[in-house]
């Protein structure tokens, strides 16, 4: 994900508007609650430009939170029957709203105190009627109005249970209609590009441990930090999923290299998905807390002995498309791409199904072509190789230059996630698929990580 032609959109010059019984305290049309933590305070802020969504959040002076456009802020959004960004409610806005100061969502209640705020949005479909981008698989979104008629309301708590530092976000997505799949975005935080160290911490064993970039998802919470630990964010959420859904996926993403003033950018988020959703509504919590690293660390183990243990387990690889930033959430391959080699994947059930390959015939079976490689590295995309070792790895594609401890030669990088044209994922599972690149999400039945795009 990186900056595209979509998004070079001229911002909008309208004013926001919300609904006629939205009251601001003052003329700028924004809000900001505050708690007392450490040398400093916590100071959140909502505004209208955004719809109530959370647009900063600072501490001793420090800003948490990247509001370039309408796809970052702290926020909520869902997708729902494999539609990715072409049916995406999103809180803040859409992406044709860019930097501009109105948003395509309603906020139609705003009430406070000293330390909460609640809001109900009316949210905004992410792309609009009939607009697609390469993650979404199955076309344009069903609907016609650029305002979808999917509610949210959100209540905001600064500091819980003596964890000062701690921000309790409770969500509820209201639903018009049912859906096979939804995955819900419950919260996301898009964050400065200095926040460049990533965490994960292990409140049962009290593990701390460095995280890579991703993208991807995995079952610890994750923290964001300044490389000198004084400031860092982190999530945390005590509820597991609902009896038989894939244990909740904290997530982590980078957008450093996005360029333009203030475009670059890092986030993590708290999705829970869930299979047969019933019309009406569905209600997720999640904490997000600030300070130091040491802070942040301790607050979610505070969180978590105040609530028990809550049940973790690896979720499954397949993700929603995320909301990710405006100025690089999805779209199509830079033109500037230099094309590498060939790629196909195995069509023939018992035999390649799924397996991503270099050879039009691999294993005498049949094939398909997906695209190909590029040349060079376009930003946070993946590296690949190909097998070279007969009855080892021969023709199958891999992260792992030793792959199956064969010989394997680089072949060139994918497209960053949701840019290009075919979904690529890797096997994680040992003694099934791990190294394994594949179109399937669920090769073989085992889980996977999305890696990115061909180029188309």
């Amino acid at each position: 994900m990186f900056a595209l032609p979509i998004l070079a959109l001229q911002p909008m010059t309208l004013r926001a508007e919300d609904a006629p019984s939205v009251r601001w305290p003052g003329a700028d049309r924004r809000l900001e609650i505050r708690q007392p933590f450490g040398r400093s305070e916590i100071v959140l802020g909502i505004s209208s430009r955004t719809a109530g969504a959370i647009d900063s959040l600072t501490w001793e002076g420090r800003q948490f939170i990247n509001a370039f456009d309408h796809g970052r802020e702290l926020q909520s959004a869902a997708s729902f029957d494999g539609y990715g960004e072409c049916l995406n409610p999103t809180e803040a806005g859409s992406n044709r709203d860019g930097a501009g100061q109105a948003s395509t969502t309603l906020l139609r209640t705003l009430r406070m105190t000293a330390r909460t705020l609640e809001t109900e949005s009316q949210m905004a479909f992410w792309l609009g009627p009939r607009e697609t981008l390469g993650s979404c698989s199955r076309g344009p979104g069903p609907y016609a109005s650029p305002r979808s008629d999917y509610t949210l309301t959100k209540r905001v708590t600064l500091g819980f249970g003596g964890v000062e530092n701690a921000i309790e976000y409770v969500a509820t997505f209201h639903l018009p209609r049912p859906h096979a799949t939804g995955a819900f975005e419950v919260l996301t935080g898009y964050m400065p590009p200095d926040f460049s160290q990533f965490w994960t911490y292990d409140p049962a064993t009290q593990q701390m441990a460095p995280l890579s970039e991703g993208p991807g998802e995995q079952p610890l919470p994750v923290i964001l930090a300044t490389p000198d630990g004084t400031h860092a964010m982190g999530v945390f959420t005590p509820d597991p999923p609902r009896g038989g859904q894939p244990a909740v996926g904290y997530g982590r993403f980078s957008f450093a290299d996005l360029p333009g003033p203030g475009n670059a950018t890092v986030k993590w988020n708290c999705v829970f998905r869930e299979s047969d959703v019933p019309a009406g509504d569905r209600t997720f919590r999640c904490f997000t807390l600030v300070g130091t690293l040491d802070d942040v660390r301790n607050g979610i183990e505070a969180l978590h002995r105040a609530h028990g243990a809550a049940e973790t387990r690896t979720p499954r690889a397949e993700r929603p498309v995320e909301p990710a930033p405006a100025s690089g959430r999805a779209g199509e391959a830079p033109p500037s791409a230099i094309v590498g080699e060939a790629l196909f994947v195995g069509a023939e059930p018992r035999c390649n199904a799924g397996v991503v390959t270099t050879n039009p015939g691999h294993m005498q079976c049949a094939t398909r072509p997906i695209g190909s490689t590029v040349k060079t590295d376009p930003g946070r995309g993946a590296a690949l190789y190909v097998g070279l070792t007969a009855g080892v790895n021969a023709g199958v594609v891999s992260t792992n230059p030793r792959h199956l401890n064969g010989d394997t030669r680089p072949i060139g990088f994918l497209l960053p996630l949701g840019t290009g044209g075919t979904r690529v994922f890797i096997g994680e599972q040992r003694g099934c698929n791990a190294g394994v690149a594949t179109t399937n999400p669920m090769h073989l039945n085992c889980t996977t990580i999305e890696l990115g795009s061909t180029h188309p």
